[in-house]
């Protein structure tokens, strides 16, 4: 190379270097905060490099320098960036999130305010911390008697009940679109308003001079202890519902109905010592060292016959509800809650639908369908259709019935026997059942949990959605 040619190169790197020089200023935005800013200016790369290849020259020196601006304004390493076309801008601007504007806030938004609605039925039924804090120290209060004061226990259980009691029935009346106040005639509430009216009894005619015969408080003790180990205690082992639902307290009073009365016979047959010493008076349980689970004839024997034994006075009891339920249900209950009712008004109208029974709402969860598949070839779509308008077959309601009375025999076996034989075994029943209904209701609370997640959604696209409103409202 000649002097001459150095020269001219020399002069040539001057006078694009001066070229450099009067550049205009780069912007304070051209190195991009977001994914969306540097798509936008990545599509206005190639207006830059136009831009500067134009002064700088088509050599090899002005393409480096543009695509070095392109990349810089990009935000991405040169060695990572690939060879890019111009981009029409319009294209450039639709990014995720005018994509989402455009056809999913309204859908998202109608997501989110189902889960605030949702949110807001749970709170009005009672899901909030102060009710969860007083369910949790009730419970622990409950067992805290049991262990500490079972002597005492009665006392409690009278409590809870007539503060409970009342409560749910309340809640009960005001039920939609059924009045449900009739759950009341089912067997588990009609074995604790005995208990209630028992334990009520024994107190009053101490305070007013009464004398019961000790053979009826005998009699009262055996129907109690079957019936409460019995058809109580298999109650809570197979209904879902019954389970430690601590705010709620429709929940939590059908959890004591059952659980509280199997509990409260453990207090009496296991320290019958230590309530007969505090409760003389009211309490006269001489006659414990003479009782039996069966009758002499043996642990078969039809109901109404065995009587003077826990077997046969649970039985009783329980046949003693059975009866006329049965027949209360057949001329009246089966129809209350029917859609078109077969009662007439005097115009000739039907009568409307007013009151739920226990047996309708067990049914239409799902048994009918169940029923009518197994036991009667029925088609599923006549099963909705019979859950639709609660109105069921006449067979279906007596293979319930036949159910019902098969499981609250067989309980008086199964769980009432080992109960009165062994402390242990009946400890053991109880404690099983409580770890049961804690279980039940973490489910349930797991279930519950999942609606932190609208909280989530909304929080992440708050912003997104107050911006396609305003839009809304300047385009009206």
């Amino acid at each position: 190379m000649t002097m001459a040619d150095e020269n001219e190169m020399r002069d040539d790197v001057h006078y694009r270097a001066a070229l450099l020089t009067d550049l205009p200023g780069l912007p304070s935005d051209f190195t991009p905060s977001d994914d969306r800013q540097g798509m936008i200016h990545h599509a206005e790369s190639d207006l830059r490099e136009t831009k500067f290849c134009a002064p700088v020259g088509r050599g090899g020196l002005g393409k480096e320098l543009s695509m070095r601006l392109s990349h810089a304004a990009v935000g991405v390493a040169p060695s990572l960036q690939e060879p890019t076309t111009t981009t029409p801008p319009t294209a450039a601007r639709r990014t995720p999130s005018l994509a989402f504007r455009e056809g999913e806030a309204e859908t998202v938004r109608k997501v989110l305010d189902k889960v605030d609605a949702t949110s807001s039925k749970r709170m009005r039924e009672g899901f909030n911390e102060r009710n969860f804090t007083a369910g949790v120290l009730n419970s622990f209060f409950i067992f805290f008697c049991l262990g500490r004061f079972p002597e005492h226990f009665w006392i409690l259980y009278f409590v809870e009940t007539v503060i409970f009691i009342p409560t749910k029935f309340v809640s009960m009346v005001k039920a939609k679109p059924l009045c449900e106040a009739l759950y009341y005639l089912d067997l588990c509430w009609f074995l604790n308003f005995a208990g209630m009216l028992a334990l009520f009894a024994f107190p009053f005619t101490f305070l007013f001079d009464i004398d019961i015969p000790e053979e009826w408080r005998r009699e009262v003790y055996l129907a109690a202890v079957g019936a409460a180990c019995g058809p109580l205690l298999g109650a809570t082992l197979v209904l879902p519902f019954v389970a430690f639902l601590f705010h709620d307290s429709r929940t939590m009073t059908g959890l004591f109905i059952h659980l509280l009365p199997p509990i409260l016979t453990y207090c009496f047959l296991w320290h019958a010592d230590e309530i007969r010493e505090a409760w003389p008076n009211v309490f006269h349980l001489d006659y414990l060292s003479n009782i039996k689970f069966f009758p002499d004839s043996g642990p078969f024997f039809l109901p109404g016959t065995g009587l003077g034994t826990v077997a046969g006075n649970g039985m009783a009891l329980y046949f003693g509800w059975f009866v006329p339920y049965t027949v209360w249900m057949l001329a009246v209950g089966l129809d209350l809650p029917r859609t078109t009712r077969r009662s007439r008004q005097r115009d000739g109208t039907p009568r409307p639908p007013r009151y739920d029974t226990v047996f309708h709402s067990t049914v239409r969860g799902g048994l009918c369908i169940l029923l009518g598949k197994a036991c009667w070839g029925r088609p599923k779509s006549v099963s909705i259709q019979q859950m639709e308008n609660n109105d069921f077959e006449l067979r279906d309601f007596a293979v319930y019935m036949m159910a019902h009375a098969t499981a609250a025999v067989s309980s008086i076996y199964i769980l009432a026997y080992p109960c009165f034989t062994s402390k242990n075994a009946h400890l053991c029943i109880i404690a099983g059942l409580i770890i049961l209904c804690v279980h039940r209701g973490s489910k349930r609370y797991t279930y519950y949990s999942t609606a932190m997640y609208g909280r989530l959604i909304r929080t992440n696209f708050e912003d997104l959605i107050a911006e396609d409103l305003a839009e809304e409202s300047k385009t009206k």
